[in-house]
């Protein structure tokens, strides 16, 4: 299924192992764990900024695996659909570790007259950037998504 969405991207396997290189993402490796959330989950970019890789947790996976027929029929619907592009789920498995379960994933590009980018989790429980700490080009959430669409029209169905 990860093939279509990758097929209509026009993103190349040769793309993903460039961006993914280890010697060059070293660095970004190391950043992702300054940057861990309240889920215990981490994340980072590629080097050269195409790509995001996010860590999931049981729970998280399950729910993608279940909603995924329905997400890649969305995109085959609506190829120019701001929903972000998930190429694949990978889980990492060591000897005498937890296995890791890693999301893989475009960053959306720049340039497409962004207004605001939102993490959507379907919740409102703890799903808010106060109004202090939003910053311009920030990742806002859910209940930023519902006061916004309370002052402006912006979401059509």
């Amino acid at each position: 299924m990860f093939e279509a969405i990758k097929e209509m991207d026009k993103v190349s396997a040769d793309d993903i192992l460039y961006s993914l290189n280890p010697e060059l993402n070293r660095q970004q490796v190391f950043k992702a764990k300054e940057s861990a959330g309240k889920s215990g989950s981490f994340f980072f970019f590629s080097f050269d900024r195409r790509f995001l890789i996010k860590t999931m947790n049981n729970a998280e996976l399950k729910v993608f695996r279940n909603c995924l027929p329905e997400y890649v029929m969305f995109l085959r619907e609506n190829p120019d659909s701001m929903i972000a592009r998930i190429y694949g789920v990978f889980t990492v498995q060591m000897e005498d570790i937890t296995p890791v379960h890693l999301l893989f994933m475009h960053k959306m590009e720049a340039g497409k007259n962004i207004k605001n980018v939102f993490d959507l989790k379907g919740s409102i429980i703890n799903r808010i950037v106060e109004k202090q700490h939003i910053t311009a080009g920030g990742t806002l959430k859910d209940v930023n998504l519902l006061d916004l669409k309370k002052e402006q029209i912006f979401l059509r169905f």
